[in-house]
């Protein structure tokens, strides 16, 4: 049985008055199909070009359903949500990539997986 896991392209823009400068997240490949029992391993890439940006977070919405946190990667150190725990995992540095991979594909396993940058509280500039 083949089923597909879709992922998306998420887009987070920010624009500074009087600069034609735009930051984004971007996010490839636009989706990727597997057969049940397979693995995503890193095969799912965000990175993000925002200076002072220094978490990755990671989604996944279904079909007519509010997106669910997966969980962030920051610095290396992935803060992954208990209930995800085992299924799904991140890579990378947390600060301008990262790469997600989900373990033993199930049909609930289907659906939008995507990804957005943030600044931590503590790094804002006043």
């Amino acid at each position: 049985m083949i089923f597909q896991v879709c992922v998306f392209f998420f887009l987070h823009l920010l624009r500074h008055v009087g600069t034609s400068d735009s930051k984004h997240v971007a996010q490839t490949p636009a989706f990727i199909v597997k057969r049940r029992g397979e693995s995503v391993v890193s095969e799912i890439h965000c990175s993000h070009n925002i200076t002072n940006y220094d978490r990755i977070l990671w989604y996944k919405q279904d079909e007519h359903k509010a997106p669910k946190y997966l969980g962030y990667l920051n610095m290396k150190l992935a803060i992954i949500e208990d209930d995800v725990r085992g299924k799904v995992s991140f890579n990378g540095d947390g600060t301008s990539h990262s790469d997600l991979s989900v373990s033993q594909l199930w049909l609930n396993d289907s659906g939008v997986y995507y990804c957005a940058a943030r600044q931590h509280s503590a790094t804002k500039s006043q």
